[in-house]
């Protein structure tokens, strides 16, 4: 599983984001869950629903330089189109409270999780 990190200049403002890069991750992105965890990033993913989704999120819209060009708070079932230029998701929890805006050029870290699960 790979996981990344958002920064806004040398602040942490998202830590151990879940970096959903094939399509059956951006499919089910946070669907199914109790929590969201500490949220989700789609890469190439403009328009998302909320459908399965038990909470409300925190999306913030990139473009392809990771600059913000929208955001809002989505609740459950529901329809969501990211507006003009967007080409990214990040789905954060409610309780991240990082002062996010649009025109906010954010920078990312991706790695891999150090923890392997044993396969029989």
């Amino acid at each position: 599983m790979k996981f990344c990190d958002f920064y806004l200049g040398n602040k942490l403002i998202a830590k151990k984001v879940k970096y959903c890069d094939t399509f059956r991750l951006k499919l089910v992105g946070l669907m199914f869950v109790k929590s969201p965890g500490n949220g989700a990033y789609l890469p190439g993913v403009r328009d998302i629903h909320m459908n399965f989704v038990r909470f409300k999120l925190r999306i913030v819209w990139l473009d392809e330089n990771l600059k913000v060009v929208d955001s809002k708070i989505a609740k459950t079932w529901r329809l969501y189109y990211g507006s003009a230029g967007a080409e990214n998701v990040l789905e954060l929890p409610l309780d991240n409270n990082k002062k996010i805006k649009n025109g906010d050029k954010l920078r990312i870290k991706i790695y891999e999780s150090s923890i392997r699960k044993n396969r029989r």
